[in-house]
């Protein structure tokens, strides 16, 4: 085999050859077909251009000069290059024009410059639309919506008697959760509800007839508020036995878990059904995490069944020993700011027998990118999606160069191609919210029974917590265009240089950390709100650490451990492990301060050359603009004639041309020679370039003066022969 059939390696003694290839940018593997054989194989081609950029960018922080050949040698020997691919992406020659993507900005040339300022430009309005589209999905009334329906069912009191009230943040055991059902939410929930009548039906249905909300024969809460399908209760139970008995108790119930949950078919008159029946989704309380449907009853619009049927439950004894979770729960909707609002109001009751009032309130757009009423909006969804296709047809073009593995071995190519599957799957969930939205007020129209949003809401919550970690990610990827400064390139140095001692001190910072939080939850978790659980006690730690901290509740929960506990944490994290961390960070920033040295970018000059060249571009249009007026407009003006009491022929003759002095006529003398009387006469009116004819005048005028010049030169050189001799010459 020839030696031109196998790849070339690049020569370490070059001048141009760099000293880690990771750091600038990647070397262009070019592709060509070998005279003697179908095999395709790779030519490395690193120029010494590139590689005095791909130096610039690299910060070494210890002094390599005596063994730079060496270590050259070593790191090129251990560069493998693709000399042949046989997967899917590979086989076929790259395009012309096509570049591989930097994981670093480089700006020490002027193509580097132009190239970097345009895909910094392109970034830019990616980010900008990126930045206005994650925001579209919280709308600003959602916050008002939510706060005003918390006050009005959970934080307001209502007067039951002369010296008592009732409130759902104050229920502590059953018959509370039954008194506040009764005497707070029905008369909140059907004080404020409002039944349209028949003729206002129809005058609303015939001027919005188009709107299938409008249309909905239900209730209006709060004169605003559309109520999709009337309320539902719903109980969570354990079954009997589900724990150790004693011989004082005849039956045991456990806390719930869904091994011990009761799935009989009815409960006093209540069937049981599924999460799926249900439609609901599963979720968390402060005590468990329930994935189940439960018993059901379902409730009316009107205040008295619903008063009755609550009665007729707490009579029975509906929630006895055996139930765990029992929640009240409806769905609005606003027309005015089309926002639909699940409400559920939950008493976990645990084992210790009190009740755990808590509140769930989630709101969701109506509205998705293909049904968004503002045609601004309509443009900037387009707009950025195809973006988003152009940025994926690079991605394809980067693995076809690179490889699939070699171009996933890069962070920068990692987080383009989660970004884009993001954005992806925000397509896939708004076609999907669109469906969803027309079937839910199809169903509330057709049916007056428990709408329920509960699947719209849980996948609702994972597309905004999708967004959000997009616009986050997309912000982030700003560090790849920070080298145009030596500050940031030496910031993200340092933070480079020392993640793995971070590393190490995360290690032992976090073994510090959970010791004091398991300690805290030991020592005062039974009397201390901010220990009762382990994740609430190392959340605690963390805000001691921030100085956030109430020292009076740890004295009081022990009041000798407790000032120890206290201080011990307070030295051992605050002044010492904190400090190291500090000296972590500033030591490697002090070596990559005094030991690199980061050669200016050519990204300022590139710059003021454009803006020097467009600014002068712009003064000569003007100037030349300008210049053009002035001869339009001397072209324009009359040949200006001198008024004398007698004017002669030649004077006549020389106004003809007055409109530069160039072409003025000079006057007649005697006497001239041929070419003065060439000269001097009028230039023929067949002449077409005339500055030219009088140019090539004056040089042959010109030539005969020198010519006369030089014969008196001879003639004076021989009288002086004649007079003093040849010899003195």
């Amino acid at each position: 085999m020839n030696s031109q059939d196998q790849a070339q390696e690049p020569d370490p003694t070059h001048p141009g050859v760099s000293k880690d290839v990771n750091i600038g940018e990647k070397p262009a593997l070019r592709h060509r077909q070998d005279s003697q054989g179908p095999q395709r194989v790779s030519v490395v081609d690193i120029s010494p251009h590139d590689d005095q950029n791909t130096m610039a960018s690299e910060l070494q922080g210890e002094s390599e000069t005596q063994n730079t050949p060496k270590i050259k040698n070593r790191r090129l020997r251990r560069m493998k290059f693709p000399t042949e691919r046989s997967s899917l992406w590979s086989s076929k020659q790259a395009p012309q024009g096509l570049k591989l993507k930097t994981t670093r900005i480089l700006y020490t040339t002027d193509e580097q410059v132009r190239d970097a300022l345009f895909e910094f430009l392109v970034f830019i309005v990616f980010l900008g639309l990126t930045s206005l589209i994650t925001l579209t999905v919280r709308s600003p009334y959602m916050f008002y919506f939510n706060d005003t329906t918390k006050k009005l069912f959970v934080t307001r009191s209502l007067v039951v008697a002369p010296s008592l009230t009732n409130c759902f943040e104050n229920i502590l055991i059953v018959s509370d959760w039954w008194d506040y059902l009764i005497y707070n939410f029905l008369i909140t929930l059907h004080g404020d509800m409002t039944e349209l009548d028949e003729d206002e039906d129809e005058k609303v249905t015939s001027v919005t007839g188009s709107d299938p909300i409008e249309n909905l024969r239900a209730r209006r809460f709060m004169h605003e508020n559309l109520l999709l399908g009337p309320p539902r209760l719903r109980q969570i139970r354990v079954h009997k036995q589900s724990c150790y008995m004693s011989w004082y108790f005849d039956t045991c119930y456990d806390d719930y878990s869904q091994g011990a949950e009761e799935r009989a078919e009815t409960h006093k008159g209540s069937p049981y059904r599924t999460m799926g029946e249900v439609e609901a989704t599963p979720f968390w309380t402060l005590l468990a995490y329930y994935s189940s449907g439960g018993y059901t009853v379902d409730l009316t619009y009107d205040k008295d069944i619903n008063l009755q049927k609550i009665n007729e439950l707490k009579n029975i004894n509906w929630l006895d020993r055996s139930s765990r979770l029992c929640m009240v729960e409806f769905n609005l909707f606003n027309e005015n700011t089309d926002i639909f609002q699940s409400v559920k109001l939950m008493a976990e009751i645990p084992a210790s027998g009190v009740v755990i009032p808590q509140a769930r309130l989630q709101t969701v757009k109506q509205y998705s990118f293909f049904t968004d009423p503002d045609p601004k909006m309509t443009v900037l969804y387009l707009v950025w999606y195809i973006m988003i296709v152009y940025y994926t047809i690079l991605e394809i073009n980067e693995i076809r160069l690179s490889g699939l593995k070699m171009h996933f071995k890069s962070f920068l190519n990692i987080l383009e191609g989660f970004l884009l599957t993001i954005c992806y799957l925000a397509l896939v969930y708004n076609v999907w919210h669109t469906i969803e939205v027309k079937s839910i007020t199809s169903k509330a129209q057709k049916k007056e029974v428990y709408q329920s949003i509960d699947v719209l809401c849980f996948s609702n919550i994972i597309y905004v917590n999708m967004m959000a970690v997009l616009a986050f990610l997309v912000w982030i990827k700003l560090f790849k265009f920070i080298s145009l400064n030596k500050t940031l390139v030496e910031w993200t140095t340092t933070l480079g240089r020392c993640s793995k001692d971070l590393a190490g001190f995360s290690l032992m910072f976090g073994i510090v950390f959970v010791i004091y939080a398991r300690l805290g939850l030991l020592l005062f978790g039974s009397n201390h709100p901010d220990f009762y659980s382990l994740v609430i006690s190392m959340l605690t730690m963390i805000r001691m650490i921030l100085g956030d901290f109430r020292y009076n509740l740890i004295q009081e929960s022990d009041r000798v451990i407790g000032p120890i506990y206290f201080i011990t944490y307070i030295l051992l994290v605050f002044f010492i492990l904190l400090n190291i961390f500090l000296a972590i960070i500033m030591e490697s920033y002090s070596s990559v301060k005094s030991g690199t040295d980061i050669h200016g970018t050519q990204l300022a000059s590139f710059v003021y050359r454009k803006l020097t060249g467009a600014v002068y571009w712009i003064y000569c249009r003007i100037c030349k603009t300008q210049s053009k007026l002035v001869r339009a407009q001397l072209a324009r003006v009359k040949p200006f004639r001198a008024k004398t009491a007698r004017p002669s022929a030649t004077a006549k003759k020389a106004d003809v041309d007055v409109t530069t002095v160039e072409f003025e006529e000079p006057v007649r003398r005697r006497n001239m020679t041929a070419a003065e009387t060439i000269y001097f006469n009028a230039i023929p009116r067949d002449v077409k370039n005339k500055k030219m004819f009088r140019v090539n005048q004056r040089i042959t005028l010109l030539e005969e003066v020198l010519e006369k010049l030089v014969t008196n030169i001879d003639d004076m050189t021989k009288s002086l022969e004649r007079v003093y001799g040849a010899s003195t010459f």
